[in-house]
């Protein structure tokens, strides 16, 4: 875990996650929201899906065995799990998920492209360059601490950026030989 001394937002805490784990050598990462919604007992099915199945992104779903529900907010995810099967032809069933594990490649892309997020678009972008993501299932609790960045403005503000990120931009983006 690492502290920095203020909040520098979401990417910010990643990408320095990122450069630590690399710095150290670490095997995974792991990406955990802070507001108490994720549960650390999960993270062991997380590390396993990588290490036992040869993934390179382990993302802790709340939907691989349980059926999404119809609310104004799963909309939205529906949405991007579509443009995601669309452009990659891999169903992600919840792809705003911030319980995520990474291994070294995935380390190593983070750290070589400033441009990654700990958002949807950069599991389009992760996918077209090769590595295999899959989903464990976990369950969520509701938030604990703090509130939502996203209100009604932020969050079809959201829904624009992160759905033309992964048409336009990820589209074209190419497997490595």
């Amino acid at each position: 875990m690492i502290s920095l001394p203020i909040n520098f937002g979401l990417t910010s805490g990643i990408q320095v996650g990122m450069k630590y784990a690399k710095a150290n050598g670490y095997d995974i990462a792991i990406q955990f929201d802070g507001d108490g919604q994720h549960e650390a007992k999960y993270l062991k099915k997380l590390v396993n899906e990588i290490e036992k199945n040869n993934v390179d992104v382990a993302i802790g779903s709340r939907f691989v065995e349980k059926k999404k529900p119809f609310t104004a907010r799963m909309i939205g995810n529906r949405l991007i799990s579509f443009v995601i099967k669309i452009v990659t032809w891999k169903k992600i069933k919840d792809p705003t998920s911030g319980m995520r594990a990474y291994n070294k490649k995935a380390i190593d892309m983070f750290n070589s492209n400033a441009s990654l997020t700990p958002e949807p678009d950069t599991v389009v972008y992760m996918i077209k360059k090769g590595l295999k993501v899959k989903e464990v299932q976990v369950e969520m609790k509701d938030r604990e601490f703090g509130e939502s960045y996203l209100n009604i403005f932020k969050s079809v503000k959201y829904m624009v950026n992160i759905l033309l990120s992964i048409i336009f931009i990820r589209t074209f983006t190419r497997k490595e030989k």
